[in-house]
């Protein structure tokens, strides 16, 4: 009798590529909805108007950027890994110090259980991009996702 030992399965590359860049298109187009709903409600008047208006410049960006790099996902543009790899990294980093600026944080007037429970629930918050950027990240650099986007199906 002889022995077959388990075949690896096979993961579907592919198709993993194809739903990150829909969600890339669908979460960017999203937030440029919210974006620009926000703004014809934030009248512009006062600090937090001025500092709105001021931030929306840069969030358009980066959600024109996201959106670009989901069409280059779809389409297997070389670019689009390297972009997708570039948004995992500032993903990650931009978590890390979300959480070390809500530890550091003084506590101020607020008991100790309210204070815990704040930072639990932030430092879990945080936790989310982070994930989502490590797996972007490790799932990028695999040879067979190169492989794919050099091929440019």
């Amino acid at each position: 009798m002889r022995f077959n030992p388990a075949t690896k399965a096979t993961v579907d590359y592919f198709g993993k590529i194809k739903r990150t860049g829909y969600l890339a298109i669908i979460f960017n187009a999203f937030a440029v909805f919210g974006i620009f709903s926000f703004a014809a409600q934030s009248g512009g008047h006062g600090e937090m108007g001025r500092f709105y208006h001021d931030n929306m410049v840069w969030t358009l960006l980066l959600a024109g950027w996201g959106l670009a790099t989901g069409i280059g996902l779809l389409r297997a543009w070389r670019w689009a890994r390297i972009s997708a790899l570039i948004f995992s990294g500032l993903l990650s980093v931009f978590g890390v110090f979300g959480i070390v600026a809500f530890l550091l944080m003084p506590g101020g007037d607020v008991s100790r259980w309210t204070l815990m429970i704040l930072r639990t629930t932030s430092t879990l918050l945080f936790l989310i991009p982070i994930t989502i950027g490590l797996r972007w990240l490790f799932f990028f650099r695999r040879n067979e996702v190169k492989a794919y986007f050099q091929a440019g199906v």
